[in-house]
């Protein structure tokens, strides 16, 4: 029985190439229209697009930027789902 075969993804995982396939276009079907792209837009104005004064504390800091790095990786499963469907 042959090993399958695990892709190292942009989120730092490894999945089947079918499974990568499948959460981008779950992730187009979920964000990329309608209410799920304004709440998506929603979700990045409120982490990626919000600034932290000068003497934020460290914990702050990095439970921001972890808020950050969800959102870019569903604004980047997203678009990738879309360009499988074209």
């Amino acid at each position: 029985m042959a090993k399958e075969q695990v892709n190292v993804s942009f989120d730092g995982r490894g999945y089947p190439r079918e499974v990568e396939a499948d959460l981008n276009s779950k992730a187009f079907a979920l964000f990329g229209s309608g209410v799920g792209k304004a709440f998506l837009q929603y979700l990045e104005g409120i982490s990626t697009n919000n600034i932290h004064p000068a003497g934020t504390n460290i914990e702050t800091l990095a439970h921001a930027e972890g808020s950050r790095w969800i959102v870019a990786i569903m604004k980047k499963r997203s678009e990738l789902g879309r360009k499988q469907n074209d």
